[in-house]
């Protein structure tokens, strides 16, 4: 029973990935055509938000302090306890 639920399932995952997106898609001819074909115009070019103008270079400066901050926190907590004898 439990095997039968199973491949009933995978069937369905299957059929409903597969089979049914194809057959629902519709063919553009004869009257499914549309009368008029707008096509959409090349948008023109815009200014970059301001939040990609100054909150990114912002975040990457703030980000790159803070790595520094854990490499030079790291340099003196962890490896200043250690020492090598030679």
């Amino acid at each position: 029973m439990k095997r039968l639920r199973l491949l009933l399932a995978a069937f369905l995952v299957l059929f409903l990935l597969g089979v049914a997106p194809a057959m629902a898609q519709e063919e553009m001819t004869g009257e499914n055509a549309p009368a008029i074909v707008i096509e959409d115009e090349a948008p023109a070019a815009e200014e970059d938000a301001w939040t990609f103008r100054y909150l990114v270079p912002t975040l990457m400066v703030a980000s790159g302090i803070a790595i520094l901050g854990v490499a030079l926190g790291y340099a003196v907590r962890v490896r200043g306890r250690y020492r090598v004898i030679q």
